[in-house]
């Protein structure tokens, strides 16, 4: 899995980061509210360990921005904390609390519990249609979906986030790279085939937005 880890002490991103990575995980590190939140918007994370206390905004603030907009677990750090704010936490989508100190294989052994069944399997399920990601292949009602690779990351791209709308940009910068150089329209190219391909809107248009997966997909549609 891709984690990030999200802490302004420099000593607890490097231990966490290294048991992560020993454990074949690959990890990011953020020590800023606002680079944290970055991360998440340009890299498909699938973990975040997350410092309550930042030097510019609140770990709640944070959570509260990624459980609006992807479908990520957040296990929340924090030195102590209340009843109260264990509450509101939980509230705006916290999925586990480790107050510090803690010991690293804690926080791992956390975090692969909270990943979802599907995802360790690597297979993404949206309605009718199922993605396996490690064989990047498209299953339509159990039949095969041939798609390009960009066709692929795109589709991918939407269902492991349902609740985001991703704009032209954002998906270019996901795909291609921050830097890549290529015209916006080719991303609408690309969703007109994947549409053509499953034979519904599994992808749906947000006007003057961008696009996002359409959860009012209709399952008897041919």
């Amino acid at each position: 899995m891709q984690v990030l880890i999200v802490d302004d002490e420099e000593k607890i991103t490097h231990v966490l980061a290294s048991y992560f990575d020993q454990n074949g995980d690959t990890t990011y590190v953020a020590h800023t509210g606002e680079s944290a939140i970055q991360f998440v918007d340009q890299v498909p994370i699938d973990m975040i360990i997350l410092d309550l206390m930042l030097p510019d905004m609140a770990g709640e603030d944070i959570c509260q921005y990624v459980k609006s907009n992807y479908d990520i677990p957040v296990i929340m750090l924090t030195a102590k904390i209340s009843i109260d704010e264990k509450v509101k936490g939980f509230e705006i989508g916290a999925d586990d609390y480790v107050v510090k100190p803690f010991h690293p294989k804690e926080i791992l052994v956390r975090a692969e519990r909270l990943l979802p069944e599907s995802h360790r399997k690597q297979i993404i399920t949206f309605r009718q249609l199922e993605i396996h990601k490690n064989e990047r292949q498209v299953l339509l009602n159990r039949q095969s979906v041939q798609l390009t690779q960009h066709e692929f990351n795109i589709l991918l791209l939407l269902a492991e986030n349902p609740k985001k709308i991703f704009s032209r940009d954002d998906m270019i910068q996901k795909i291609f790279g921050p830097s890549a150089d290529i015209n916006p329209r080719i991303i609408d190219q690309h969703i007109k085939n994947i549409r053509k391909k499953l034979h519904r809107d599994y992808i749906q248009t947000v006007f003057g937005v961008g696009y996002k997966m359409n959860e009012k997909v209709q399952e008897d549609e041919v």
